[in-house]
């Protein structure tokens, strides 16, 4: 017999004519011994991921397409977006309700990949961090919080500021801050002609996506603005 009509299964040497095989660095393996050799274990089910199926990896391990899905709901993540957690993989809408940030104004989760508002621990949507007396978002701007809300800052000069009644501006720095008078304006300023904030520091937000960790005074990409409580 010819050696054209020699053609086996490097393994088992069981003819491969007329039958499927699988070539692996220029040697030929029928497809059981393929799959005894050299086929994935499924971390879903423990299984071979034979020849015959698809195997889908991450990370060095592998799963059947029927078998990469969410640990929770159990939906496919085939073609799909997700995250990892400690191992487990996870629809992004899991991730989300169980690992994410909740708003600190309406209550639902800070989605992956939204943008995140914080500051001392709480956490808004971007469009949900609104100052306390005109209610428009305040974004990256400086605000001053006051009591259990949060004003921008022409906000906050216009119901707490003290103003001169020469200027009209708002008063000098702490240490000349004079008593307020019934009508709400104080006495004139001693530098009226170049008056300063009375209030001594603006606070700003560290603003990261739902994704960043977040650690003390710093963030991923933004650092933490200390404030002075008033």
């Amino acid at each position: 017999m010819s050696s054209a009509e020699h053609f086996d299964c490097h393994y088992c040497k069981d003819s491969l004519l007329g039958k499927k095989y699988i070539m692996k660095e220029d040697t030929q393996y029928c497809t059981k011994c393929y799959d005894n050799l050299f086929a994935n274990c499924c971390e879903g089910c423990s299984l071979p991921i034979g020849c015959n199926c698809k195997d889908l990896s991450y990370k060095d391990r592998h799963w059947h397409d029927q078998c990469f899905k969410c640990a929770k709901c159990s939906r496919s993540l085939v073609e799909k977006a997700f995250a990892a957690k400690d191992d487990i993989l996870l629809c992004t809408e899991c991730h989300a309700n169980d690992y994410s940030s909740k708003c600190n104004n309406c209550k639902k989760t800070i989605m992956p990949g939204a943008r995140k508002m914080e500051y001392k621990g709480n956490s808004w949507h971007e469009t949900c961090f609104l100052c306390h007396r005109c209610q428009q978002p305040i974004g990256t701007k400086s605000f001053i919080p006051k009591d259990s809300g949060y004003f921008c800052v022409p906000c906050f000069e216009k119901q707490y500021a003290y103003q001169c009644c020469a200027c009209k501006k708002v008063w000098q720095g702490p240490s000349t801050s004079p008593s307020r008078s019934v009508s709400g304006t104080a006495s004139v300023s001693p530098a009226c002609s170049a008056p300063s904030l009375w209030w001594d520091e603006a606070s700003s937000l560290s603003v990261t996506t739902s994704c960043a960790l977040t650690v003390a005074g710093k963030s991923n990409n933004t650092t933490v603005v200390l404030v002075v409580e008033l």
